[in-house]
């Protein structure tokens, strides 16, 4: 069982031992204003395993707001099970719906409900390759589903003979990681998690494979088109939880920085230049955000952020200014929060959320 699910696992267990059980989807009006042209941050909410109450929030920069349940309250309608990630193509807003397995398709400015893309088994993350066409990575599928984004469906799986995760896009190519094999050793087949997998775009066909360390989860690219890799570790020894650095072009390591056992590198983020990379790192419920150079030669000695006690949970950069944002999981059980830090680490605000907010996007 992966970290992550364990800790939904155990956040479902305190639910049910709770009397006063919080709702998730707050008494509001349905007056939510668009993000048409706003700056702002999509947060997206996983809400608790099994319990259908994943949210949409969205932070207005420049007011300093946050609208919470903003899906909800424009379409009379829950998101579903476990929110996963978002993805902005043109005007639409894809939002990845892990447990209830499909996909919906929102207006980006008025968050209005326009299809619901659906077919996977366990979709995480999705990702514009070219034209019409994108890539859906599923926990529980051996491969990458392609996705026609001009009819909203199906269109083709990629297979690949490992669960699949993060994807990021250099070129022609998509690197694809292999964070779990969870889902193989329940049908008896055995597959990595220590892998990332190279496809080729134009022809939907797996090209190449680099072995790296256990669970390579998020990806970015930098300004030298070198791709960095947070390898959360596997839970049981040898953990090798490391950062890693991959050379497009070439397909080979260029650097790897091993971390302490124990340790859980996560929520991967860089800045606009592709100068510096950010993550969190530490023990369970004691990440600190770390930022590194990507010319640096070893890891950041201090945190750039320390968590004070709190439950940092994922990170993103502004691309406009540098500010940093994190959000803060709490008891899994109860609403988070968004925490911002201006680009030299000094905190600016906190604006509540709701239940384990997780994936950022900017709008």
């Amino acid at each position: 069982m992966k970290k992550k699910l364990l800790l939904l696992f155990f956040a479902i267990s305190i639910v049910l031992l709770s009397c006063n059980k919080k709702d998730a989807i707050e008494d509001v009006d349905n007056n939510v204003p668009p993000t048409e042209n706003v700056k702002g941050l999509f947060i997206l909410n996983e809400g608790t395993f099994t319990y259908a109450n994943a949210s949409l929030s969205f932070y207005n920069i420049e007011k300093d707001e946050v609208e919470n349940n903003i899906f909800f309250r424009v379409n009379d309608a829950p998101i579903g099970d476990v929110g996963q990630s978002l993805t902005k193509i043109g005007n639409n807003l894809y939002i990845v719906v892990n447990n209830s397995k499909y996909i919906y398709k929102v207006n980006a400015n008025t968050i209005e409900y326009k299809t619901k893309i659906e077919g996977f088994t366990s979709p995480r993350y999705m990702l514009p390759v070219m034209g019409n066409k994108a890539y859906v990575s599923d926990l529980e599928s051996r491969g990458v589903w392609i996705v026609n984004l001009s009819t909203s469906t199906i269109s083709g799986f990629i297979e690949t003979g490992n669960t699949t995760e993060a994807m990021v896009k250099v070129g022609n190519e998509v690197f694809v990681s292999n964070w779990s094999n969870y889902y193989p050793s329940q049908i008896g087949v055995t597959t990595s998690n220590k892998t990332i997998q190279v496809i080729d775009c134009e022809n939907d066909e797996l090209i190449d494979e680099i072995e790296v360390a256990k669970e390579p989860s998020a990806m970015v690219v930098d300004k030298n088109n070198h791709i960095w890799v947070s390898c959360s570790g596997d839970y049981m020894p040898p953990c090798e939880p490391s950062i890693i650095c991959i050379d497009a072009a070439t397909h080979q390591i260029i650097h790897r920085f091993d971390l302490a056992e124990g340790s859980y590198p996560s929520g991967l983020a860089i800045d606009v230049a592709g100068e510096n990379i950010f993550f969190m790192n530490g023990g369970y419920g004691t990440l600190n955000v770390y930022k590194m150079s990507v010319d640096a030669t070893e890891l950041p000695a201090t945190p750039f952020i320390t968590s004070n006690s709190r439950v940092f949970y994922n990170l993103k950069v502004d691309p406009n200014n540098g500010d940093i944002y994190v959000t803060d999981a709490k008891t899994y059980v109860e609403n988070g929060d968004l925490l911002r830090y201006s680009a030299d680490g000094t905190i600016i605000c906190t604006h509540e959320l709701g239940i384990i907010p997780s994936y950022m996007l900017f709008n």
